[in-house]
């Protein structure tokens, strides 16, 4: 795809989808950071939202343009969201959105699924009252969402829920982990939560594995956050398959288009 990101999402115009657009999350940003951060946090949202997709071109031109900046901050966030993976070089040197493999998404969970259950075992254990209220609280919120069908709202929560969870944990060096295997999964698109059952099913794991560090309960809590964990990296692959198999259907399309004769 070689129409530059900026010029399909000039002007903040919706695409038709009701995914945002880059001049927004730009705009958003902008009003709590630098240039260089607004421009990298609108990147890595527009990549998960799915505005910007994979093997997408981001010419340092074009969305200078479209946001009426100039390219240091854009060059700026490339090389960031480069060292993130979010984005990769090509043999000629243009910056792409990097694609996502099923074997990467396998190996991040797996490194999740331990870190989450560790993370829930030591909450279990060393959980403040204060700890436990917040997290309470963040599966509340979390379940009103799901009730009015917000997914990026029970997507955001979901990650603040975790996070809460290795803060209760005690333990500075796996938050820090932690939060680093979270921030892999800004650079896949959409969420696991837009699908139906996995958005009820990530609801009632979450207040199992609440109760088991309310109760105390580290070893409970530790196998059925990793059981969660395990049922989301299933999720994400059902998704990454769709999306495979959508760009296989296109692309069959495509050639069988090219191969009609001509009126």
């Amino acid at each position: 795809m070689d129409t530059p990101t900026s010029e399909r999402t000039d002007a903040g115009a919706d695409d038709g989808y009701g995914l945002p657009t880059l001049a927004e999350l730009w705009r958003s940003h902008r009003a709590t950071a630098n240039a260089s951060e607004a421009v990298y946090l609108a990147l890595r949202d527009a990549i998960a939202a799915g505005t910007i997709r994979p093997g997408e071109h981001l010419g340092e031109p074009a969305i200078a343009e479209s946001l009426g900046i100039s390219r240091t901050p854009i060059r700026e966030a490339l090389l960031r969201l480069e060292t993130e993976r979010f984005v990769e070089r090509t043999v000629g040197r243009r910056v792409v959105v990097a694609a996502v493999t099923p074997e990467e998404v396998l190996d991040v969970y797996a490194v999740r699924e331990v870190l989450n259950g560790l993370a829930a075992k030591l909450a279990a254990e060393n959980a403040s009252t204060t700890d436990l209220i917040r997290l309470r609280k963040l599966h509340r919120e979390m379940k009103w969402a799901y009730d009015d069908g917000d997914i990026a709202r029970m997507a955001s929560l979901n990650f603040v829920f975790h996070d809460a969870v290795g803060v209760a944990s005690r333990n500075a060096f796996l938050l820090e982990m932690l939060r680093k295997a979270h921030d892999t999964h800004h650079r896949y698109p959409g969420s696991t939560f837009s699908l139906p059952e996995r958005a009820a099913g990530s609801i009632r794991e979450h207040e199992e594995i609440l109760q088991a560090i309310e109760a105390r309960d580290g070893q409970r809590a530790a196998e059925l956050a990793q059981r969660h964990t395990a049922k989301a990296r299933e999720a994400r692959i059902s998704m990454l398959d769709g999306t495979v198999e959508e760009q296989r259907r296109s692309r069959k399309a495509k050639e069988l288009a090219d191969k009609e004769p001509t009126a």
